[in-house]
């Protein structure tokens, strides 16, 4: 693998682990497998070959065969269940991203001598095939012979190539445990303008809205920030002391906002909300991150009758960073439109939660709000 390759793949937002050893020694039996197990739960599984050599997939004489022949750099063929690419190298990586990274997480078969996470195959020997010093190496697959003294030293699980629902599970932890550390943000950046002044500055029992979503936040995200516009005056929030992070893409509405948040702090995922949503309380944010998806693009809740996304109290994580700002290149500002077109965890918000995301927009619909919350005391 070039070191073209190796920054590419160390860029890569979607969790990936290798699977390496000599020809013969069961990998893509055991892939096969794997595969299987996560289609079963409904985990969207990707299959990367690495092949040393040069590979032929396209038949002599084939129409795409002879157009690529003729000098095409890509050709694409498809039909009503599939389609195929073959390409030069330039396309490389802008192909594999759009389609390797859609998936939840990704099997590769080769790239033993690679800087990243690989489960090795011993031989039929029980020799391995690359130092046992690797500090890549998360697990070792045997075929019931092991060398004694590389039992001895081994540090990580060993599983027979049989062992299939243990090397599953071990797998599907390992993705599980790459998911990218949780930020939270409160949006403060509204302009306001039916309720006639700024809305984070609204008063609910003598405290603002972004100072008690700001607490509730801090239970479950590593860090809380405010998204503000950059020429926002939050003299009111002087009290709460809480990093700004100001919009950089102005005039664009959450899209903008969570773009920014998303580019300063890439290796993130981001639980966001609104600070005109005054029902929010602690169990919404609790049933939010405890039923993320970090294999996902990111996790919301479904609004009444499966009609739409709730998506001022969700969780977007870091690769929903490139569909993001493709949909700003196309001018596409509708966070539930650009959700719908990619594989979000979706999780159906009940009955009594469904009030609890409901915005104030007016000084009307303000009162009502303050007396609800007076009524709840």
């Amino acid at each position: 693998m070039t070191r073209t390759m190796d920054r590419y793949w160390e860029r890569f937002k979607t969790p990936f682990i290798c699977f390496a050893g000599y020809s013969g020694v069961g990998k893509t039996t055991l892939l096969e497998h794997l595969v299987q197990r996560f289609k079963q739960d409904r985990i969207r599984v990707g299959y990367y070959k690495h092949d040393a050599h040069r590979f032929q997939m396209d038949k002599e004489g084939k129409d795409t065969w002879r157009v690529q022949k003729a000098g095409a750099g890509i050709a694409t063929i498809n039909d009503p269940e599939h389609f195929a690419v073959i390409a030069d190298n330039p396309f490389k990586k802008r192909t594999i991203t759009h389609a390797l990274e859609q998936c939840d997480c990704i099997l590769i078969e080769g790239y033993k001598k690679s800087p990243f996470d690989k489960i090795v195959f011993l031989d039929a020997n029980g020799r391995l095939p690359i130092s046992k010093d690797d500090p890549h190496i998360r697990a070792v697959v045997h075929q019931g012979v092991v060398d004694d003294e590389l039992a001895q030293t081994l540090s990580v699980p060993l599983f027979h190539r049989d062992e299939l629902d243990p090397l599953y599970a071990f797998v599907k932890q390992h993705f599980f445990d790459r998911a990218s550390p949780l930020y939270g943000a409160v949006f403060v950046g509204g302009q306001s303008r039916r309720m006639g002044r700024p809305k984070f500055s609204l008063d609910y029992d003598g405290q603002s809205e972004p100072q008690r979503v700001t607490a509730l936040m801090a239970q479950v995200t590593e860090r809380v920030f405010l998204s503000a516009r950059p020429d926002q005056d939050l003299q009111a929030l002087e009290n709460l002391d809480i990093e700004r992070i100001n919009d950089e893409h102005y005039g664009l509405g959450p899209v903008g906002g969570l773009a920014t948040l998303m580019g300063r702090h890439p290796e993130a995922a981001w639980l966001i909300a609104a600070c005109d949503m005054p029902f929010l309380d602690a169990d919404s944010l609790k049933a939010i991150t405890e039923t993320r998806d970090p294999l996902r693009y990111g996790t919301c809740f479904t609004k009444k009758g499966g009609l739409g996304v709730e998506t001022m109290c969700a969780i977007y994580e870091p690769k929903f960073i490139v569909p993001l700002f493709e949909a700003m290149s196309r001018r596409e500002l509708s966070l539930s439109r650009i959700i719908n077109e990619l594989p979000f965890k979706l999780v159906k918000a009940g009955e009594d939660m469904r009030a609890r995301f409901l915005n104030v927009n007016t000084p009307e619909e303000y009162e009502m709000a303050r007396e609800k919350r007076r009524q709840k005391v």
